[in-house]
């Protein structure tokens, strides 16, 4: 044995005779934080999310290639946020929004209950705008050094419209304001519209909108589009900044039919817009972009029909300078050339205006037809006793003509 006594138990977990509180501690830590950092500083950084409860409470993150690698809370309390707010609101259109890219100018606060914070008493919405113009910038160069950048501005613009497939968000009011101005010529069956629906702000935007464009491009490979038309209504420029996404750019971009977009502003520039082959600042402008071509089309098809006729009359002038069999033919010609001039500008104008024999009958008339199903136009082509049938707009009647 040696001369050392062993420790007894007691002795051993005897514990040690100086500490601190945590609360004396943490106290410390603040006085350091407030001697450290004595007044405020400007901070950079994005808002991950935001609570609204009269203050309004942000969490503040960074990220490096997506990797969070600082987090933070802050308050921007009320009797600052309305000031604040509207200082923003001016400036870009908007409100602060998680995904934001921003600049507050904070002071720094550590309390032993809540632990640390800032306290945001400033904002610069200058630098939000900035940074989204940088963004789209950097985005614009991506898309011209892959060689996609101009490929749909170089397609033709539509001359006229069958099939159109169009994105909006989810009960969007400039949908509402789009299909007012083309519901006619879809209920004429003049043009076919496919709606298809996505998010147009927040963090699922990007992968939202590229999935609506993949199915417009499926069901333009099963049977082609003339265009796609893009909309949503108004909305504040740091709104916009969600469509600045580089797969939603280069769907766009290459998109084999022409896109049309109608984004609901007029100053601000966004990558659909860019790329876009035709731009139009609202959903009410790409409709009326819609229906002009469509009556444009119509008037054109009207005009050739005149042409048409017009060398019909040629016709038959030189016909009857010529032999009397060379002038029945040539006659024959002629009318048969006019009537189905006129047939085919009948249709078409019935057409574009909605005026199918179905909705004729709706409105109270009737269709006269004799024995063999032909349509009678004349009284001097019915003999008295002559079986006819009236179609009318829920069925047919026979008759019998009197006189």
């Amino acid at each position: 044995m040696t001369g050392r006594k062993r420790k007894s138990k007691a002795e051993t977990t005897r514990p040690p005779e100086h500490f601190l509180e945590l609360a004396d501690v943490l106290n410390y830590v603040g006085q350091v934080i407030a001697r450290g950092m004595p007044g405020g500083v400007w901070v950079r950084a994005e808002v991950a999310s935001i609570t609204d409860r009269r203050h309004l409470y942000l969490d503040l993150v960074q990220l490096e290639d997506g990797v969070e690698v600082a987090k933070c809370r802050a308050t921007l309390w009320a009797r600052e946020r309305f000031l604040l707010e509207g200082k923003f609101r001016r400036a870009t259109g908007g409100t602060l929004t998680a995904g934001l890219k921003v600049l507050l100018f904070c002071t720094a606060e550590f309390h032993p209950q809540y632990g640390f914070s800032l306290n945001v008493v400033d904002v610069s919405p200058e630098f939000t705008l900035g940074d989204a113009q940088l963004k789209l910038e950097a985005l614009r160069e991506t898309l011209t050094r892959e060689g996609v950048y101009g490929l749909n501005r170089s397609l033709p613009a539509p001359t006229d419209f069958a099939r159109v497939a169009v994105i909006s968000p989810v009960g969007a009011a400039g949908l509402g304001d789009f299909r007012r101005e083309t519901d006619p010529l879809e209920a004429a069956g003049v043009v076919e519209f496919l709606y298809l629906e996505a998010t147009f702000q927040g963090r699922e935007a990007s992968g939202s909108l590229t999935d609506a464009i993949r199915a417009a491009r499926e069901a333009h490979a099963e049977e082609p589009l003339d265009a796609l038309v893009v909309i949503r209504g108004g909305g504040a420029v740091t709104d916009l900044a969600w469509l600045n996404d580089l797969e939603v750019g280069r769907s766009l971009a290459t998109f084999p039919a022409p896109v049309i977009t109608g984004l609901g502003h007029a100053r601000d520039d966004t990558l659909p817009d860019e790329v876009a082959c035709v731009r139009t600042d609202t959903p009410s402008k790409a409709a009326g972009l819609v229906v002009r071509t469509v009556v444009g089309a119509a008037a054109q098809a009207q005009e050739d029909a005149r042409t048409i006729r017009a060398h019909a009359r040629e016709a038959l002038v030189n016909a009857e300078a010529g032999a009397q069999g060379a002038l029945d033919r040539a006659v024959g010609s002629a009318r048969r050339q006019a009537d189905a001039a006129r047939a085919e500008v009948d249709a078409l104008m019935r057409q574009a205006l909605g005026l199918t024999p179905q909705r004729t009958l709706a409105r109270g008339y009737a269709l006269v037809r004799d024995g063999a199903a032909r349509p009678v136009t004349r009284a001097q082509d019915v003999r008295a006793g002559q079986a006819l049938t009236l179609e009318l707009r829920d069925g047919t009647v026979a008759v019998r003509a009197d006189g």
